[in-house]
């Protein structure tokens, strides 16, 4: 017969082993869920379109501002944001409208994303005043309906730069 006195169920070590196991799971569970819901992912900017099960981007927009040799000459001065487009072809109301849109988007930082929307000028450039200095490096979409340029920008900008459109055969 065994003189040994069992010890309470709490004082055995493997136990504890066994509850700590699907415990921590729950928690870490739980704490990835909470991860998840607050970190979401961004919505995909952009002209994408399903073609059956692929997914593609649809560049006509970046091709019309090529085929055009439209550019953009960006500037700012202060707190006031201008562009001028310029293109040797006659551009009609579609290519120029009233209203021109203006994306700078932050590589990793989606708070710091600024959509602006410009008014022409009597001059024919579009400007708008910002509500704040940008500073770092930005992705830069400038588009209307019918055109758009893509460039990535270091900002504030120490004098005004050109973005060209892609060559036809880079898209």
């Amino acid at each position: 017969m065994s003189d040994a006195i069992s010890k309470p169920w709490y004082k055995h070590p493997w136990l504890w082993f066994l509850i700590a196991v699907p415990v921590i799971s729950v928690i870490l569970s739980f704490s990835m869920l909470f991860v998840a819901l607050d970190n979401k992912d961004p919505e995909v900017e952009g002209d994408w379109h399903k073609n059956k099960k692929a997914i593609q981007e649809n560049f006509d927009r970046e091709h019309y501002a090529s085929a055009l040799s439209i550019q953009a000459q960006l500037n700012t001065q202060n707190q006031l944001l201008m562009v001028k487009i310029v293109s040797p072809y006659a551009l009609d109301k579609e290519a120029l409208p009233s209203k021109l849109n203006v994306i700078f988007s932050h590589p990793t930082h989606e708070n710091k994303d600024l959509r602006l929307v410009l008014e022409q000028q009597t001059d024919g450039s579009y400007s708008t005043s910002l509500n704040h200095t940008l500073t770092g490096r930005y992705y830069l979409d400038i588009n209307t309906k019918v055109w758009r340029l893509k460039e990535m920008v270091e900002m504030p900008l120490t004098q005004a730069i050109t973005i060209n459109p892609l060559p036809l055969n880079e898209q």
